[in-house]
């Protein structure tokens, strides 16, 4: 029987410095998604250390379910990466192989497209190269999808994650006035409450510390975001 692969952030940053080195035009071209993405964030959020938002822990069962890839990107299609890759896309797995690797690409999701993806990603600069990942609130947004319609156990792992993610990264944002783009934040906020009605009302953590930091806020600069807190977030007052 053939061992599981372990996965974890270090692999995936391996994988994408593998790319970056054969294809050197090749990440700024596409956006890091699915389960890397999602390495991503759970690396920021423990890195982050934040005692209202810990890194949830999983059991050994759990985190063999992470990662059903090595990378997944949007930004070419199945076509475009055959070529690029000189290889044939598996029907079977869904991936290409390509120099031990496990590539995919998707063309569409459930809630997102390659448009949506670009023009939202964020830029990831590490020492040996600099990418593109998903934004967090908008991967948030698919995995909320796709959990309600298939049972794979990585999707809700996922989504657990990014749901803490953004939890806690709303909270650092507002609590950094000198860095808040507020306009970015609502946006940001309506997108997570749209997937999911009730995100800022059922966490007591979230509720309480958002409105502490909110309320410490100027009110010119930061008005789009108070105004937005008076309407969707419980025990906020100016």
């Amino acid at each position: 029987m053939a061992l599981p692969k372990v996965y974890d952030w270090e692999r995936i940053r391996l994988a994408l410095k593998q790319l970056h080195g054969t294809f050197p035009g090749f990440l700024p071209s596409v956006v890091l998604i699915g389960g890397g993405a999602a390495w991503f964030y759970r690396e920021t959020l423990r890195q982050w250390n934040d005692p209202d938002f810990p890194l949830p822990t999983w059991t050994p069962a759990q985190q063999s379910d992470w990662l059903s890839k090595d990378v997944d990107f949007m930004g070419l299609d199945i076509a475009e990466a055959a070529d690029l890759l000189q290889t044939e896309f598996d029907e079977t797995t869904h991936t290409f192989h390509y120099a031990g690797l496990e590539v995919d690409f998707l063309e569409a999701g459930l809630r997102i497209d390659p448009q949506m993806v670009a023009q939202t990603a964020r830029i990831v600069q590490l020492p040996e190269m600099t990418f593109n990942v998903v934004e967090a609130s908008v991967l948030f947004t698919e995995k909320a999808a796709l959990i309600r319609i298939k049972e794979r156990a990585q999707d809700r792992l996922h989504h657990q994650l990014l749901a803490e993610f953004l939890k806690c990264e709303f909270c650092r944002q507002a609590e950094n006035p000198m860095a808040l783009r507020a306009s970015r934040w609502v946006a940001r906020a309506r997108t997570v409450k749209t997937a999911e009605i009730n995100f800022f009302q059922d966490d007591a953590r979230l509720s309480k510390r958002l409105a502490s930091a909110i309320a410490r806020l100027e009110s010119g600069e930061h008005r789009a975001l108070k105004h937005w807190a008076k309407h969707h977030l419980p025990g906020y007052t100016d």
